[in-house]
């Protein structure tokens, strides 16, 4: 599995300064950005969070999976359930048939 590009080439140029560098850090940026958009829109409490959270996880399972020669995807995707929600509120909408379920 690829390691994702922008991490590897921050990683290997090992200068903050580098146009690469500010590159990365811009297009990882913009997914955090995008992440706490969709997050606003289905309603979270705290999109920006929800944003970050999100984007380590992708990032945190790309290089784990690379390293560890292993598909750590899966996990990542338990755990983002979790937390998508624990950040999203239930509507009546939702209440209504969970107790339709149940009963």
């Amino acid at each position: 599995t690829p390691l994702c590009p922008y991490i590897a080439a921050a990683v290997e140029l090992h200068d903050p300064q580098h146009p690469a560098s500010q590159y990365a850090r811009d297009y990882k940026k913009a997914v955090a950005a995008r992440l706490a958009d969709t997050a606003r829109e289905a309603g979270a409490a705290d999109p920006e969070q929800l944003g970050e959270q999100l984007a380590l996880l992708l990032d945190g399972a790309a290089a784990r999976t690379r390293v560890l020669n292993a598909d750590a995807f899966p996990t990542a995707a338990a755990i983002a359930a979790v937390l998508i929600d624990n950040a999203i509120p239930a509507t009546a909408g939702d209440d209504r048939r969970r107790e339709e379920v149940s009963s």
